[in-house]
Order: structure tokens, then sequence, then C-alpha cells
């Protein structure tokens, strides 16, 4: 039975739960796998909320909790996806997609998407983070235990890439 102070406490990480949705979705990129995420998270916080030893930091520890659970998640599937591979006698190439004649819009995001898998793991995280979770760069910090600065530095990279990867894809549909 948790205390009153911890019973505050998780009435004010469920203040967060939009924050902590999207940046599942960042992470999964799927909202079905968001919203059991989001579920697994806040399991996660109920089970630990007395490991809060700062009652100001909430929001950054529940925003760590929510980053680990999805770094946690994405390596399970990993680790399935390489078994599956390696059962399968006869795998699909990877890439293939259904056939469709998107819209504009719709070969963007898919650039878009591609280009954030694409980043290296560091920037990526920042890039979801502060995308998808909507957190300041000072919250970022807190959250990643790094300094402020190497979160603007990594952001600044992130997008660049991102940018410039957007842009190949796009140009490499046109003239392709």
């Amino acid at each position: 039975m948790p205390t009153e102070e911890e019973a505050k406490l998780f009435e004010e990480m469920m203040a967060c739960k939009e924050n902590v949705f999207r940046i599942c979705l960042g992470f999964s990129r799927d909202p079905s796998d968001a919203e059991d995420l989001t579920q697994d998270v806040y399991l996660r916080a109920y089970r630990n909320v007395s490991r809060i030893h700062t009652p100001y930091a909430v929001k950054e520890w529940l925003l760590r909790v929510a980053r680990n659970t999805c770094l946690d998640h994405q390596k399970k599937k990993r680790i399935i996806r390489m078994f599956r591979e390696r059962a399968s006698v006869s795998a699909s190439p990877r890439g293939m997609e259904a056939p469709s004649d998107p819209a504009e819009t719709n070969e963007r995001l898919k650039a878009l998407k591609q280009a954030i898998c694409r980043l290296p793991k560091k920037q990526r995280e920042v890039f979801v983070l502060r995308l998808y979770g909507d957190i300041s760069y000072q919250e970022l910090a807190r959250t990643l235990g790094i300094k402020e600065g190497t979160v603007m530095s990594r952001l600044n990279r992130a997008r660049k890439a991102v940018a410039d990867s957007v842009k190949e894809e796009l140009d490499g549909r046109k003239t392709g």
C-alpha cells in the first residue's frame, strides 16, 4: 500500500501521461505498441515510486523510466527478429514494403521515419525525446544525465542529419 506521499507522486506522474505516450510513440512508431509501452512505464513507475528521492524531479525520473522501457522493448524486438531470421530458411528481404501509390505527404513521412531510424542511438534518443516528448533542453539533460550543451549539440546534429537524409531520399525518388 503506497504512502500518502507516494500517492501524490504517482498522481503527479499521471499528469505527464501524454508526454510519456508521445515518447513511447516516437520510439515504437506504432500507436498500439506505444499504448502498451505507456502502461509498462506506469507499472514500472508505480512499483518503484519509493525510489524517488527528490519530489521536484518526478517528471525527469518518469521520462527516464519511459526511455529505458522503450529501449528495453527495442532490444527485445531486435533479439526476436534476429532469432526469426536465423530460424527462417527463406526469409523475405529486408525493406520490402507493400506496393502502393503514396501521396507526397506519405512519402515525406516515410522518408522522415527512415531518417530517424538511421540516426546514431544517442542522437536518436535526444531527437525523439525532444520531438515527441516536447521537453526542454534542461529536462532532456537531467533525464539523460548529460550536459545541456551536449543535448543541444546532439539535437543539432540529429536535425541536420534527418533533414539531409529526407532531402536525399526525396530527391532520389524524383529522379529514380
